[in-house]
């Protein structure tokens, strides 16, 4: 596992899945969600999220698993986000960009032209 910067995910290409507030061993959450995704169809061919990263974001350890070289179901994925977004806080990254770095980088510069 890989520990990144906030601003580093602007340079990540294609899609990822952001789980926000994940705590204790990170380790054990990668190969939980891993598992999870196998037993729920969302997995395919025995194929595993690999280049699981790390950051730190207003407090929180977050996870972000690149959909680049996965074989999945797009379709059980963004069902399972959307049954599970009060528990894991899953986030697309291509949302999280936009609405928790942009906006809080428009805000900072905002102030400094204040």
């Amino acid at each position: 596992m890989e520990w990144i910067s906030p601003n580093d995910l602007l340079d990540i290409p294609g899609e990822g899945l952001i789980l926000q507030g994940c705590g204790g061993d990170l380790n054990e959450w990668v190969a939980g969600i891993n598992e999870m995704f196998t037993q729920e169809g969302i997995l395919l061919g025995g194929d595993t999220f690999k280049d699981v990263s790390a950051f730190e974001k207003d407090g929180n350890t977050n996870l972000l698993f690149p959909m680049n070289n996965v074989k999945l179901d797009a379709g059980k994925l963004s069902l399972w986000r959307l049954c599970t977004r009060d528990n894991f806080g899953g986030v697309w990254l291509s949302d999280y960009i936009p609405n928790y770095l942009e906006a809080e980088t428009e805000e900072a510069d905002e102030e400094q032209q204040e």
